[in-house]
């Protein structure tokens, strides 16, 4: 059967339109990448059995992040949003969308158990994102917050403000955390923290964050000795400063401890900007990129 140059072109189109059309379906499964990854770090989407995660692999629409004693990873979203999961830990990303022209959308994660730190994009700055733990609901705002659960026994050391800490800890960096549960409600500003030891008991009233916990939770967060985010070749500290990554490190006594603007936020030590560079060649075409120009474009966990 012949077809005239006409009726072929009407159908290419057609054709054409109809995969267009399915391309944001399929684009709305995949909340975000993997950044950064230490073994052993896994993820087990619904319905389907586990995997190992590496750098650049997509996090689907409610899988579980989980990761052993030595494992952690950097999850990155379109918005420019991470979430830094550190050794242990138990989290499911329970909702995330993201419209790159507006700049709006939301984004929810449960943490069952361990320590994970969420730098805001541009969705905490419009709408606000929301953390479930076992105890508590967080709703943060425009910035930065890390949420360890259950505490660690001797985590809080010996000092008598954190005698009664229990539960979970909730710091806030930059912007501001509301903490909720059956019992009321607290907001931590930048600088503070809090615990919730159970979800009918009374919030405490926040503390300033005392230097040694913070330490901790540091040393958490970033890569063991013989840890390298993922990639197989470190950049030597002649590339770092060519290139202008490395660690930086902020010394300025006025500032209140927890408001580092940078040197805490990186789950990775040397060599995570170069897995985040090769994470995002992978993100080309498959994940929509916001603005440069549309609050912090770009930033990739560094900006907020």
């Amino acid at each position: 059967m012949l077809f005239s140059k006409e009726t072929y072109l009407r159908s290419l189109l057609t054709v054409l339109l109809s995969t267009t059309a399915l391309i944001p379906a399929a684009e709305a499964q995949n909340s975000g990448r993997v950044g950064a990854v230490n073994l052993d770090a896994t993820g087990t989407p619904p319905g389907a059995g586990t995997r190992t995660l590496t750098i650049g692999t997509n996090i689907i629409y409610k899988e579980r992040v989980q990761t052993s004693a030595s494992g952690s990873t950097q999850i990155m979203f379109p918005d420019t949003s991470t979430l830094n999961v550190g050794r242990n830990s138990n989290i499911v990303i329970d909702e995330y969308v993201y419209d790159p022209n507006t700049g709006t959308g939301k984004m929810v994660a449960t943490v069952a158990k361990g320590m994970m730190r969420f730098v805001g994009g541009q969705i905490s700055h419009t709408a606000g994102v929301t953390v479930k733990t076992p105890v508590a609901t967080l709703g943060i705002r425009g910035g930065v917050a890390t949420v360890v659960y259950p505490i660690p026994p001797g985590f809080t050391g010996s000092d008598p403000k954190l005698a009664g800490a229990q539960g979970e800890i909730v710091i806030g960096h930059v912007g501001s955390v509301v903490i909720k549960n059956n019992a009321g409600s607290v907001i931590v500003r930048p600088g503070y923290m809090t615990w919730v030891t159970g979800p009918n008991d009374p919030i405490p009233e926040p503390i300033p964050i005392p230097d040694f916990l913070l330490q901790k939770i540091m040393t958490a967060l970033t890569s063991g000795p013989g840890q390298s985010g993922g990639i197989s070749d470190l950049p030597t500290d002649q590339m770092a400063a060519r290139l202008g990554f490395g660690k930086t490190i902020v010394t300025d006594p006025a500032k209140p401890p927890g408001t580092d603007p940078l040197g805490y936020f990186s789950i990775f030590d040397g060599g995570n900007s170069a897995a985040k560079n090769k994470s995002q060649s992978n993100q080309t075409n498959q994940v929509n990129q916001p603005n440069p120009n549309q609050g912090g474009g770009g930033c990739y966990g560094y900006c907020y």
